[in-house]
């Protein structure tokens, strides 16, 4: 799931997007390590035949799939943290450590769906005053269309208890790595 909604003690909602992950680093790393070790044997079994061409470009290939198996597990540890409380609302993206953090006042938080005719889904887009960021860009089209609801849902109601004493990133850092 890449989708998670909590209402923490002190009244304040909590989302955590991420993509879905079909597998980990370390898997990742035991998968390159065993193309390696296969396209290193078979430019041996080339070189040892007299065509030792085959070697550099056997190693190039190694080292392209690496940086495609590099990239796109980083990618699948990006996570996008939503906050919202009576008073604000605080979106903090990021991987291993905090990228960017961006906060509005709830009452003037507003939620736009933007239909792309050539992806086929649109992006959710949230923000105010003229600023406005795409959040959960990774997530599949039933799971965007929850967190619209959801965040449609609570961006309407009244809230009746005062802000939390805390800030609303605390633990955040800790969690997004700092």
């Amino acid at each position: 799931m890449s989708l998670r909604t909590r209402r923490e003690r002190d009244g304040v909602w909590r989302f955590e997007l991420e993509p879905n992950r079909s597998s980990s680093w370390p898997q990742t790393k035991r998968v390159l390590t065993a193309m390696v070790l296969l396209n290193g044997l078979i430019a041996l079994v080339f070189a040892g035949q007299g065509l030792w061409l085959v070697a550099p470009f056997s190693g190039l290939e190694v080292a392209a799939l690496g940086i495609g198996l590099y990239c796109c597990s980083r990618a699948s540890y990006r996570r996008e943290l939503i906050q919202l409380d009576g008073e604000r609302l605080v979106v903090l993206r990021g991987g291993y450590r905090l990228e960017s953090r961006d906060e509005f006042a709830r009452p003037w938080v507003r939620l736009y769906w933007q239909p792309q005719a050539n992806r086929g889904c649109g992006s959710l887009r949230l923000g105010s005053t003229g600023r406005f960021l795409e959040i959960g860009s990774f997530l599949p089209h039933a799971e965007r269309h929850r967190l619209a609801t959801e965040l449609t849902r609570l961006l309407d109601r009244q809230w009746t208890t005062s802000a939390p004493q805390s800030a609303p990133d605390t633990g955040l850092n800790r969690e997004m790595g700092l």
